[in-house]
């Protein structure tokens, strides 16, 4: 087994620089079309980085004439379908990949099977912060442009809570009391997209930063080493809880059949109050709420002292270069575009994310101040994958969420098939 240390996000890097039902989105807007230099490239990510995606092909295509063909799918298929091209030699030029190790898209697993370029003389590769190059690096060597930094936490309809009359609750006993008084209400406190396995991991991340990782920041290396296991530490506590917030009807109906859409959905109109999501997801919100309509990124409490708080945040988006792209040059200007103070802004305020790299050009959107704060306090952990020796615990942790909520096994259970999974190495 091995450990991955990764570095805390340095927040003067964060701040100055600062995971969706299957659609396909083909095709920008604006530009010329023409082939300045390359013809098309082709581009795929996942649906929550949909509106930076968009944003950026459009500004790239006005900006070089080089048309970009844009695909967008739910991480699921996502992972599946773009494996399957790249084996077959049918991927596209440029794609998401997700930070270090822990799923079959992660950089760790791409670069080993040689799937993406070596962007190191990139220029963007000599402004990587040091809390990421440990996630976009292997063997000295850069694989992936980082572009946005993530957080995971409670996204909220302020416009709904204030007209309930409801604030965001700051410890745990308030947010059980919080689910209460909006079920009784006719309401639903957190849209729960149970039906769309990689959202059933944002509860536990934004629980496990709070009961696991702040109080032992050690504790992935104790994992690595083998000191430590799910089964036996405060990851019980994690998963306990979510059951608690379950059982307390902090859900709707049928949480385990709500995809992530209809979650989201059910925030912009005002039937749920929050959702955990990753910040991204922000901006599919903002995209189907009522003009106007306030929303807010926020912790997730885990305790009853306000103060032991922590979020999940870590790098979020970030895309590699297909080894056997069919536009190499197309797509190298892309990646230099995406990665310029002008593409990183424009990406990340269409997403509502934090640049990864360092753009003067980029304001911050108002719902992010809260998870900005968190960095600047040092009260963020990485998202939890990401520490993970292989693909496999990610996969198994869907698959053991979906039977505890439906009853099938218990805490200890789950965890320790995740450990199974883990000792795989």
């Amino acid at each position: 087994m091995h450990y991955r240390a990764v570095g805390a996000l340095a927040l003067g890097v964060v701040v100055a620089a600062s995971m969706a039902g299957c659609s396909n989105d083909t095709g920008s807007s604006g530009g010329s079309g023409g082939d300045s230099g390359g013809g098309t490239v082709t581009w795929a990510s996942v649906t929550s980085d949909k509106a930076g995606v968009e944003a950026v092909a459009k500004a790239f295509e006005e900006k070089t004439g080089i048309k970009v063909t844009t695909t967008v799918s739910d991480v699921d298929n996502y992972q599946t379908t773009l494996r399957t091209q790249l084996s077959s030699g049918t991927a596209p030029d440029v794609f998401f990949v997700w930070a270090g190790d822990g799923n079959p898209m992660a950089m760790q697993v791409v670069s080993d099977a040689k799937l993406v370029a070596d962007l190191s003389d990139y220029d963007f590769a000599a402004n990587v912060p040091e809390g990421f190059s440990k996630l976009t690096q292997n063997g000295g060597k850069t694989y992936t442009a980082p572009v946005s930094s993530a957080g995971i936490g409670s996204i909220f309809n302020m416009t709904a809570m204030d007209a309930n009359g409801w604030t965001i609750p700051e410890t745990w006993s308030d947010t059980l009391a919080f689910c209460k008084t909006a079920k009784d209400a006719g309401k639903v406190a957190f849209a729960f997209a149970g039906g769309t396995p990689w959202n059933t991991q944002l509860i536990p991340y934004a629980l496990a930063p709070t009961l696991v990782y702040g109080p032992n920041p050690d504790f992935a290396a104790e994992m690595s080493d083998g000191e430590q296991t799910f089964a036996d530490s405060k990851w019980v506590d994690v998963f306990n809880k979510f059951v608690e917030m379950q059982d307390a009807g902090c859900f709707q109906e049928n949480d385990l059949g709500t995809v992530y859409e209809d979650a989201l959905s059910m925030v912009a109109q005002g039937q749920a109050m929050a959702s955990v999501q990753v910040n991204a997801s922000l901006s599919a919100i903002a995209a189907t709420a009522p003009a106007d309509t306030e929303l807010t990124l926020a912790p997730l409490p885990a305790t009853d002292t306000a103060s032991d708080t922590r979020m999940a945040a870590a790098l979020g988006a970030a895309y590699g270069v297909n080894v056997k792209a069919k536009n190499a040059d197309g797509a190298k200007q892309l990646i230099d575009y995406l990665t310029s103070d002008e593409g990183l802004s424009t990406y990340n305020t269409a997403i509502a994310g934090i640049p990864a790299l360092p753009s003067s050009s980029f304001k911050q959107d108002p719902a992010l101040d809260t998870l900005v704060q968190y960095l600047a306090d040092g009260k963020t952990d990485p998202f939890m994958d990401q520490l993970w020796p292989n693909a496999k615990v990610q996969q198994t942790h869907f698959e053991v969420l979906q039977q505890l909520l439906a009853g099938s096994t218990d805490a200890k259970g789950a965890l320790s098939q995740m450990d199974a999974a883990y000792a795989e190495g």
